[in-house]
């Protein structure tokens, strides 16, 4: 797990004027074939890309086109032939254009496919969860989907907990062995954050407790915490 408060981003700078409406153009032309919200999606993208046009933008929208066109026949046909999904569509599009961070752009490319495969998706819930990932720094979802999954996280590091019990541990000493690179402090801040937004239901991380090792942060999110893990998970590339 790297520091995800140190942005390593390069700055891409947007491509000549022929190229960017060449690749607008092809852009727009794969999302028009889109079953049922094509047309809209091609509006969108024009539109979104006519105002920020940059290759990050650029790879986003082409990864979003692949990953939609393998579950076509998975799609949400009303949903996709409501206002609703124009609007969720053109606020995901958006904010993705506003950000240069890999992690969120891989968060929002989760929710709009979760969202068109979601057989009652919720547009509020799902703007909702969208505004967090705009405010949250990448700390927060890396940190959200180990609790989502802690055994997945410690098997990730090499399991550096695992099942033993332990006579004497806390929640900040077991994620301190699951994201060395952090600080206490970005540990801390990061999981307030996470409580003060309703993601889990424990309030501090320095009680010493006594269990059985990755048990001990498994069951911690509340029932919105669960739903938005779910959402940030790529249903098409994460298993």
């Amino acid at each position: 797990m790297k520091n995800s408060e140190k942005n390593t981003d390069e700055w891409i700078e947007p491509p000549e004027a022929p190229l960017a409406e060449e690749v607008t153009q092809g852009i727009a032309v794969a999302m028009n074939a889109i079953p049922y919200g094509g047309g809209v999606l091609a509006g969108i993208v024009q539109s979104v890309i006519s105002r920020r046009q940059n290759r990050r933008l650029n790879d986003f929208l082409n990864r979003l086109v692949k990953e939609v066109q393998g579950i076509k026949d998975q799609l949400n046909e009303e949903f996709m032939k409501s206002e609703d999904f124009g609007d969720l569509a053109e606020e995901i599009i958006t904010k993705a254009a506003d950000t240069r961070q890999a992690e969120k752009l891989d968060a929002f490319r989760a929710i709009f496919l979760n969202s068109i495969l979601s057989d009652h998706p919720d547009y509020n819930e799902i703007s909702e969860i969208a505004d967090l990932i705009t405010r949250w720094q990448p700390r927060h979802t890396i940190m959200l989907k180990i609790l989502f999954n802690p055994r997945n996280a410690d098997q990730q590091m090499g399991i550096v907990i695992g099942d033993q019990e332990t006579a004497f541990s806390s929640i900040r000493g077991l994620l301190k062995k699951l994201l060395p690179e952090w600080t206490d402090d970005q540990i801390e801040r990061t999981w307030k954050d996470l409580y003060d937004a309703n993601i889990h239901a424990t309030p501090g991380i320095k009680t010493m407790m006594t269990g059985r090792g990755i048990s001990q942060l498994e069951n911690r999110l509340t029932e919105f915490g669960m739903r938005l893990a779910s959402f940030i998970r790529n249903p098409v590339s994460e298993e």
